[in-house]
């Protein structure tokens, strides 16, 4: 482990100022409020004024650097990969270490408001022995983890991170939490070695059953209309998707060399899949993601040269099949989820879920979306503190 901390170059800074002055807008449809098109223009004139006037980075570097960091060298899939977390080292008694990791469009930034909270109950009206040794690593490819030389997907990953928790922290067993490309990561981690996950909470639920073994049901009538909504919206929303598991590199030169580009490429993701107002062209992605938050994760991939490389999980994890489940396999570690309400995605049925983990606890939450530990704070802090208070 080596101590590590956020400092940018302030010719970096200058070179970014620079772009923004710069941009090259593009013409907008009309009836684009609603973002049917795509990224909203006037919203996006907003943000890219705000990132080159307003937005101040060492603050946001002082944020970051709050809590201890580190990076540590580990090998997987025959390369040697740099694992960037941070690792803030919980009260009480006994903490329970938990690792938590984000996804795509995401950064470890995400979980920035919940580690005092998770790792120091006591300062915010609770119980000290509460307190969890709280890990947050970046993905590999993102931010200041280390870019692959080959793109490696989940499953790989997750062996990086019990080698993370397991061997160069000590612990001998771990809770997890995670959501996105993450929760692939989460799950696979409890597949992979289920001997050391004491149990996982998710906000997403990635693992696909193998229908056709004779362990699975019959799929029911909710769960038939759920896939059919999905495929709906998929429909609508896969564009992204599609670009980055099959033709990444063309997209990186856009994205590496404009952070107008960069900005209107992730800011639809926010738009789609936060718990946003959907009513005006920009109050309710303001009000659900304040100015500065959002500056601060597309610095994080504009400083670190990350897009690309975090772009690449579409195209590696598909590759490595680590969503698929084998027949007859399912999660055995106790499983939390929390479905947090999105406009735009229907809710995942119960049924469904129990099919691919074991489900110990189910809940619909009342705010937030697929950033939740961004979006809500506190009520993300609470649920996984309650739902982890059984484990210890």
């Amino acid at each position: 482990m080596k101590p590590f901390n956020v400092s940018v170059p302030q010719s970096d800074l200058d070179d970014l100022k620079a772009r923004l002055q710069r941009v090259r807008w593009p013409n907008e449809p009309a009836g684009n409020a609603a973002w049917d098109w795509g990224t909203n223009l006037s919203y996006m004139r907003r943000l890219v004024a705000h990132w080159r006037d307003e937005f101040d980075w060492r603050q946001a570097e002082r944020e970051l650097n709050r809590f201890p960091q580190f990076t540590v060298e580990l090998p997987a899939a025959g390369e040697t990969h740099t694992v960037h977390f941070l690792y803030e080292k919980g009260s009480g008694s006994k903490p329970l270490p938990l690792i938590l990791t984000h996804g795509w469009p995401s950064t470890y930034r995400e979980f920035l408001d919940v580690i005092e909270p998770l790792a120091h109950p006591e300062r915010f009206g609770g119980n000290a022995e509460d307190g969890f040794d709280v890990i947050v690593p970046s993905l590999i490819g993102y931010s200041w983890s280390s870019k692959p030389t080959t793109p490696i997907g989940p499953a790989a990953i997750a062996e990086l991170w019990h080698r993370l928790m397991h061997d160069v922290l000590g612990y001998k067993r771990y809770a997890a939490q995670a959501g996105d490309w993450g929760s692939f990561v989460t799950s696979r981690l409890a597949l992979q070695h289920p001997e050391s996950v004491i149990a996982i909470h998710l906000t997403m639920l990635p693992l696909r059953p193998h229908l056709k073994h004779p362990s699975q049901p019959p799929v029911t009538a909710d769960e038939a209309a759920w896939i059919e909504k999905m495929k709906a919206w998929w429909a609508q929303e896969e564009g992204y998707r599609s670009i980055q598991s099959t033709k990444p590199m063309a997209l990186a030169f856009g994205l590496m060399d404009s952070p107008a580009g960069l900005a209107g490429w992730l800011a639809d993701k926010y738009w789609r899949l936060g718990d946003t107002r959907k009513d005006h062209p920009y109050q309710g992605m303001e009000a659900r993601f304040p100015m500065h938050t959002m500056c601060t994760q597309l610095s994080l991939y504009w400083f670190s040269g990350t897009i690309n490389s975090a772009n690449m999980l579409y195209k590696a994890g598909p590759a490595e099949r680590s969503g698929a489940l084998k027949p007859g396999e399912r999660v055995t570690v106790p499983t939390a989820y929390s479905d947090y309400p999105m406009d735009v995605l229907p809710p995942t049925p119960e049924s469904w879920g129990r099919r691919s983990y074991n489900i110990v606890r189910w809940r619909e939450m009342k705010a937030g979306g697929h950033f939740a530990a961004m979006e809500e704070p506190k009520l993300f802090a609470d649920d996984v503190r309650e739902f982890f208070r059984a484990y210890r």
